[in-house]
């Protein structure tokens, strides 16, 4: 089952970013924030991931998927759960079969991790139901 965009897109994009590398947070913030996206809350692990979905309700989450205490492919089937309403996005540098073949059972888009931003904000547009041309990064 994919995600669908939700029926009216937001105003602002709310994104909620989840990886145990500080360095990659920042770096997604930063580059996030460019596009015109607003970053609500950051995770360490897959279970900050959660509670900070539960918490702050954003339009979208970036999941890395290998991180500590709760990996993101663990964290997927709860963040559906209990944030049904909050689109998920994995971002990783792991894209091998199987995470390809487990985000495709999901109907999670795979973005992989390398330097260029511009792939992983048309996602989460496309997610948020704007038009994949409104913005462009900078």
């Amino acid at each position: 089952m994919s995600q669908a965009p939700r029926a009216a897109p937001p105003e602002q994009i709310d994104v909620v970013v989840a990886d145990d590398e500080v360095d990659i947070r920042l770096l997604l913030k930063l580059q996030l924030r460019q596009a015109g996206i607003n970053v609500v809350g950051e995770a360490a692990d897959g279970i900050e991931a959660i509670e900070q979905c539960v918490a702050l309700r954003p339009h979208v989450v970036v999941l890395d998927l290998l991180m500590p205490r709760l990996s993101g492919f663990d964290a997927i089937d709860e963040l559906k759960e209990r944030s049904p309403e909050v689109r998920i996005v994995a971002y990783s540098a792991v894209a091998g079969e199987f995470a390809r073949t487990e985000m495709a059972r999901h109907g999670i888009p795979l973005r992989l991790k390398n330097g260029d931003a511009e792939p992983l904000v048309r996602t989460i547009r496309e997610l948020a139901g704007h038009p994949a041309d409104e913005h462009e990064v900078r």
